[in-house]
C-alpha cells in the first residue's frame, strides 16, 4: 500500500497581485500567447481595414518568431505615440469612433501593442482576458462554420495559455499540457452544446452593422453601372427550398426594390410608395398562373427589403412555436415586400407566388410613373416617332424589345462612362451596358410615349444545389414593368439583346469577360463542385445552429413536454444536467486512480517480494522506513543500497521534482538498478 502525502501547491488565481505582477513570463508561454493573439486576430483581417490590421499583425508575429524575438519590449515612451497613431488613423479611416467598427478595429490593435509590451505574468492574464473578447467580436461579422473553424483553435490556445501561465518550473512537459488542455476541451463540448439549446436568447441580434448602411445587396437607388458591380461579387443572397415545382430558368425573376422615382441620371424608390399596404386578398387573386410554395433564407443585408418569385401571392411569414403562421413583412401597392427592421441576421420565412408575368392593379399610377424630366431629348424625339406608328401599347413594347434586338447592342460588364444625357450616351453612342442600362432606358423610352413603366430590381436565376437553390450576388437583374390594359406587364429588354442571359445565367451571357485569371478556376468542375459541397455544409449550418431562435427554442421544450418552462426551472434544469456530466467524468477518473500503481511503487513490490522470499515480509503498518532499517539489520551489506532505494522511492512519491514525469522516470530507474544489484540473498 502506498503511503499518501498531502502535497501543497501553488495556483496562480491565489497569488497576491504584488506578487503575480512581479513574476516574469516565460519565453515558451510569450510565444504561447503570441499564438493566440494571431489566431484571435486573424478572422478579423477579412473584416478590417487592411492598412490597420496588417500593422497589428505583424507586430505581434514580429515578437513571436524565436528569429526576431530579442525578449525586449517597446518602451513606453515609444508605445504611446503609437496608441495614438492607431486612434487617429482608426478616426481618420472612419470619420468617427464610437460604433462597432471602429470599436473594433481599436481594440485589435490595442491586443498587438498589449501583447508587445507583456513581460509579467499578469500581463499574460490580462491579454488572455483581451484575447477573448476580441475573438467574440468576429461574429458581429459572420456566424458562418468558418467562422467556428477559426474560434475553436483559438479557443484551445488561450485554455494553453492559461496552463503554461501557471506552471512554475522548466520542468513541465509541454505534450502534457497540451494533451490536458485537449482533454478539458473534448470534457467541455457536451456542456456547451447544452447551453447552446437552453439558454434563453434574443429574437434578434442587440448590434446594428455599424454603420446605418447596407453591406452588400441591392440598393434604393440604381445608377448606370451600379447592378454591373454587384454582378461581379459571386457572395450568395439568399436560399429557396421549393415544396413541389421548381421553375424553369425564365421563370426565376426574383422581385426586390421597385424604382418608381428618376432625376434625369438614377432610378430610386419613389418616397411614400411603400406606406401603401397591399391586401393579401388582392395580392391572392389579381394574378393567374401556377401557384408554388417555397421557402426563402436570405443573407444579412441590412436593408428592409425580402425578396419574392415574381408575382408574390402572400405575405412573408414565419412558423410560431404553436404552430400558426405570423407575417414578418408587409407588400406594398407595388408588389414590394420590406420588414419593419432591417435584415440584421439571417432570416428565414415561406412564400408563395403565381408564375406569372403581370398582375391587375385597380389603382391607376400616378404622374410619377410617366416623368422622364428635362433631358435626353433624343430619346424623347425615338418614343415619339415609334409611338406616332401605333395606338396599342403592347405593340409599341414589343417594337421597342425588337429595335433592341435588331440594333447592335452589346451586353457587357464594363460599360463606357456615361454623361448627363446618360440614356440619350447610351442608346445612340455606346450602345454596351449591363441590364440596369437596358431596363432603365426602356422604360424611359416607355414613358415619353405616353405609357406609365417603372424599374424593378432583384434577381434573375439561381444554381439548384441539391434540394435547395443559390441565388448569388452575382444573378442581380433589372428589369421594366409597364402599365398596360389595367396591368402591370414584365417586360426585360436584356433578355432581347442576350437572351442567354436569361436562358442560362451571367456566364453564359457573358463569356470569358466575368471571368477574370482569379475567377476561372473557380469555374473548373471539381472547384465548383467542392464550392457546392461547402455550401450545402454551410446552408445546414445556418438553418440548425444559426436559425436556431426563441421559436426553435420553444418547440424543443414542447418536444420533451415541457411548454414554455421558467427561467428557474432552466437554470435548475442546467445545474442538474451539469453536476451529472462532472460525475461521469470525475467518478471513472477517480476509480482509475485509486487502482493505480506508479513505476515507482511497482519497484518498492518488487523490493518487497523480493525479501519477503527470503523470511523478511514487510509486516502490516509498518512504514517504508522502519521496513528498510529492519531489513539493514539483517542483510548490513546492502544498508547503502537500501538506503538509496528509500531515498528514490520518497523522492519519486513525494517531492516536487518526483511529480514531474522525467523525475519520477529518474527516480524508478535508480530503484531498478539498485535492486538488480542486491542480486540473491544468502
Amino acid at each position: 500500500m502506498s503511503e499518501n502525502i498531502d502535497i501543497v501547491t501553488i495556483d496562480l488565481a491565489e497569488k497576491e497581485p504584488s506578487v503575480l505582477r512581479k513574476e516574469r513570463l516565460r519565453r515558451d508561454t510569450r510565444r504561447i500567447l503570441g499564438i493566440t493573439v494571431l489566431l484571435t486576430q486573424l478572422p478579423l483581417m477579412f473584416h478590417l481595414p487592411l492598412w490597420l490590421s496588417i500593422p497589428g499583425m505583424f507586430l505581434v508575429l514580429w515578437k513571436t518568431v524565436p528569429t526576431f524575438d530579442n525578449g525586449r519590449t517597446i518602451s513606453p515612451l515609444y508605445m504611446t505615440p503609437l496608441v495614438i497613431v492607431a486612434a487617429l488613423g482608426t478616426l481618420w479611416h472612419y470619420g468617427h469612433f464610437f460604433s462597432r467598427d471602429p470599436c473594433v478595429t481599436f481594440l485589435f490593435l490595442l491586443t498587438g501593442f498589449k501583447f508587445s509590451e507583456s513581460t509579467r505574468k499578469y500581463d499574460g492574464s490580462l491579454l488572455i482576458v483581451l484575447c477573448a473578447f476580441l475573438l467574440l467580436t468576429q461574429f458581429f461579422y459572420w456566424q458562418s462554420m468558418l467562422a467556428a473553424f477559426f474560434t475553436l483553435p483559438a479557443l484551445f490556445f488561450i485554455g494553453l495559455s492559461l496552463f503554461s501561465l501557471q506552471r512554475d518550473t522548466s520542468t513541465v512537459n509541454t505534450r502534457q499540457m497540451v494533451h490536458l488542455t485537449s482533454k478539458l476541451f473534448v470534457q467541455a463540448m457536451p456542456i456547451a452544446v447544452l447551453l447552446f439549446l437552453a439558454i434563453p436568447r434574443l429574437s434578434a441580434p442587440g448590434w446594428g452593422d455599424g454603420s446605418g448602411k447596407a453591406v452588400t445587396g441591392l440598393s434604393s437607388r440604381m445608377s448606370p453601372g451600379s447592378v454591373a458591380e454587384l454582378s461581379k461579387s459571386n457572395e450568395v443572397a439568399f436560399r429557396v427550398e421549393f415544396d413541389s415545382y421548381t421553375p424553369l430558368p425564365p421563370e426565376r425573376y426574383w422581385r426586390g426594390p421597385v424604382l418608381n422615382g428618376f432625376d434625369g441620371f438614377d432610378w430610386f424608390i419613389q418616397p411614400g410608395i411603400t406606406t401603401n399596404t397591399f391586401s393579401t386578398t388582392s395580392a391572392a387573386t389579381d394574378a393567374s398562373g401556377q401557384l408554388i410554395n417555397y421557402t426563402v433564407t436570405m443573407e444579412p443585408t441590412y436593408n428592409p427589403w425580402l425578396l419574392a418569385l415574381d408575382t408574390p401571392a402572400s405575405m412573408p411569414t414565419i412558423q410560431s412555436a404553436d404552430g400558426s403562421r405570423k407575417s414578418i413583412g408587409r407588400m406594398d401597392s407595388q408588389r414590394q415586400l420590406t420588414t419593419a427592421d432591417n435584415l440584421r441576421r439571417a432570416t428565414r420565412y415561406q412564400m408563395s407566388s403565381r408564375l406569372t408575368d403581370r398582375f391587375r392593379s385597380d389603382t391607376p399610377p400616378g404622374a410619377d410613373s410617366l416623368f422622364t424630366g428635362s433631358t435626353n431629348s433624343r430619346t424623347r424625339a425615338l418614343a415619339m416617332k415609334m409611338r406616332s406608328e401605333t395606338d396599342n401599347d403592347t405593340v409599341l413594347a414589343n417594337r421597342i424589345l425588337r429595335w433592341f434586338n435588331e440594333e447592335n447592342f452589346y451586353y457587357t460588364l464594363n460599360p463606357p462612362t456615361l454623361g448627363a444625357h446618360s440614356i440619350d450616351d447610351f442608346l445612340f453612342s455606346s450602345r454596351s451596358g449591363f441590364c440596369e442600362h437596358y431596363a432603365g432606358s426602356f422604360v424611359f423610352l416607355l414613358r415619353a410615349a405616353g405609357i406609365p413603366a417603372r424599374v424593378v430590381t432583384g434577381y434573375q436565376g439561381g444554381e439548384q444545389n441539391g434540394d435547395y437553390m443559390i441565388v448569388r450576388q452575382s444573378d442581380a437583374h433589372a428589369w421594366a414593368e409597364a402599365y398596360i390594359e389595367g396591368q402591370w406587364q414584365r417586360f426585360d429588354p436584356t433578355a432581347a439583346v442576350a437572351p442567354q442571359r436569361v436562358e442560362g445565367g451571367i456566364n453564359a451571357a457573358l463569356g470569358d469577360e466575368r471571368q477574370s485569371l482569379l475567377q476561372k478556376p473557380l469555374e473548373w468542375h471539381w472547384v465548383k463542385s467542392a464550392g457546392l459541397q461547402w455550401d450545402s455544409l454551410n446552408y445546414a449550418w445556418q438553418r440548425m445552429v444559426i436559425g436556431f431562435d426563441d421559436k426553435s427554442q420553444d418547440n424543443l421544450w414542447k418536444k420533451i413536454g415541457l411548454d414554455s418552462p421558467s427561467g428557474w426551472l432552466i437554470a435548475v434544469l442546467l445545474v442538474l444536467a451539469a453536476c451529472v456530466w462532472i460525475l461521469i467524468i470525475l467518478l471513472p477518473t477517480s476509480l482509475r486512480d485509486q487502482t493505480r500503481v506508479s513505476p515507482c511503487e511497482q519497484q518498492w513490490h518488487r523490493l518487497c517480494k523480493k525479501f519477503a522470499a527470503n523470511g523478511c515480509a514487510r509486516q502490516s503498518g509498518e512504514s517504508a522506513t522502519d521496513y528498510v532499517e529492519r531489513l539493514s539489520l539483517r542483510w548490513p551489506q546492502h544498508r547503502r543500497k537500501l538506503l538509496r532505494i528509500l531515498a528514490c522511492y520518497h523522492s519519486g512519491l513525494f517531492s516536487r521534482q518526483g511529480q514531474q514525469p522525467q523525475g519520477h522516470q529518474d527516480s524508478t530507474e535508480e530503484m531498478k538498478r539498485e535492486i538488480s544489484l542486491i542480486g540473491k540473498l544468502s
